[in-house]
């Protein structure tokens, strides 16, 4: 009986916490005397407020999103149409293009006859988790978008722990999900096409006539940022979340389902989209369409009526309230820039800091470092299309090259800690197969390795190089 209840005391524990936090510290940042505003002190108040729900998830985090999503154009923050602008934006339907895609795999054999071809050939979990890790970093060099990385490969995951009887939160399911979402991501900083905030900063930088190409990206990058800490995402994660006895599979699991021996009409469709899914998406710099018309041209096909592997009826089944989360993210970033509260602490920030008796490592690496508090006021995206002038001029008054500013800017922005920090956590953790804490806890342990080890060995590297 007392195992039964703790999940209980723990989960209303949580939720009290978040709530006493959504109240105190957004009635501290309110009422706090000072220079601001009272459009800026109200847009940080209910920002903070926001970051407390998300977090502790004192209420459903599509609730919260929703209240907030009022809340800006109800209080004349911003236009209505401003608030809900997100809607109409592509990355939003990316989103809905993958998760409708994702339904043709966890809702066709075709996840369970993947899961059982994965379970004949590995058969420990450190062979399955190396083998995600593998994926994922090949993804990342052929696919361009995160989100979609995650919603190829969360359904494939999912159908996998199922046919193995693991339960959500289990050790196995934190360490497959969580390790996906964190190797799909940490791993993306390393490719220039891999991540938001890379893109970001590389049109700041050819605005100012400075061009940055895929390979000095990849160069500069990859080897640390990208490939070694993926590395260490394998290796933290195999500490996390220990699995113990996992060499021998429960392959009788396997038996329960029943599929049909010959590949489905449907589960070939299911592969033929994705194919051309893949394909389009990886080449999508030959033919300039974006990856959210390729991906709504996908969903097309897949519940094409009479042809299609899906019923239109099944679109009911996607993950609708995330999309209203994705929205409320881009209005808390929209109404801080409308606001002038970045760009404010930025410069404030800057002042404060004395840099210019430092070499030009350490100035890097501190450039880096102020990304981070900005990093939880929303997602990173729209933190370093704000930040990235701001730090750029910043760097350039220090004497520090435009090309090694912008590229600490990116490192300095894949230091998440906390899933709402970058829409793919979200999309993975919406799943539900792995819990807040898990996600908090592998986040913030790959983040300071990456800020403690490997922000300094590749500062290191880049001195051998010649970058800096």
């Amino acid at each position: 009986m007392t195992d039964d209840r703790t999940p209980a005391v723990s989960i209303s524990r949580k939720k009290l916490t978040g709530l006493a936090l959504g109240i105190l510290l957004p009635s501290i940042v309110f009422l706090y005397p000072g220079e601001l505003d009272f459009a800026l002190r109200l847009v940080l108040a209910i920002s903070t407020f926001t970051v407390a729900f998300w977090t502790f998830e004192t209420l459903p985090i599509d609730y919260t999103s929703l209240l907030v999503l009022l809340l800006f154009p109800l209080l004349g923050l911003l236009p209505f149409e401003v608030a809900f602008a997100a809607f109409s934006g592509k990355a939003v339907w990316l989103i809905f293009s993958g998760l409708a895609l994702s339904l043709s795999i966890t809702e066709t054999p075709l996840g369970a006859r993947l899961a059982q071809l994965v379970l004949g050939r590995i058969r420990s979990y450190g062979g399955i988790l190396l083998g995600v890790h593998l994926i994922s970093v090949l993804l990342t060099l052929l696919i361009p978008s995160g989100l979609v990385r995650i919603l190829i490969l969360m359904p494939v995951i999912v159908s996998l722990l199922r046919a193995l009887g693991e339960k959500p939160g289990s050790p196995a399911s934190a360490g497959l999900v969580v390790s996906l979402a964190c190797a799909t991501y940490y791993c993306g900083t390393g490719v220039l096409t891999a991540s938001v905030p890379n893109l970001v900063v590389l049109g700041v930088l050819e605005s100012r006539g400075f061009p940055l190409y895929w390979g000095e990206w990849a160069v500069a990058l990859f080897p640390v940022i990208g490939l070694l800490r993926t590395t260490c995402c394998y290796v933290l994660v195999r500490l996390v979340f220990p699995v113990r006895d996992f060499r021998l599979l429960p392959v009788s699991n396997l038996a329960q389902t029943e599929l049909p021996k010959a590949t489905t009409s449907e589960e070939k469709k299911a592969i033929g989209i994705f194919l051309l899914g893949v394909l389009l998406w990886a080449t999508d710099a030959l033919h300039g369409v974006h990856p959210a018309y390729v991906g709504l041209g996908l969903v097309l096909l897949c519940y094409f009526p009479g042809w299609g592997l899906l019923s239109p009826k099944r679109l009911r089944n996607v993950n609708f309230p995330l999309l209203i989360y994705i929205a409320a993210m881009f209005a808390v970033g929209r109404a801080l820039e409308t606001t002038g509260f970045s760009t404010r602490l930025a410069a404030a920030l800057t002042h404060w800091i004395d840099l210019s008796s430092a070499g030009a490592p350490v100035k890097l690496g501190a450039i880096s470092c102020l990304m981070i508090p900005f990093g939880f006021l929303t997602d990173t995206a729209a933190i370093a299309s704000i930040l990235t002038p701001v730090l750029l001029d910043f760097g350039n008054s220090l004497g520090l090259p435009s090309v090694p500013m912008g590229l600490s800017v990116a490192i300095g922005a894949s230091l998440v800690f906390i899933p709402y920090q970058a829409a793919p956590f979200v999309v993975a953790y919406s799943f539900r197969y792995a819990r807040m804490g898990q996600f908090i806890l592998l986040m913030s342990l790959i983040s300071l390795v990456s800020l403690i080890v490997l922000l300094p060995l590749n500062l290191l590297y880049w001195h051998l190089i010649g970058l800096v």
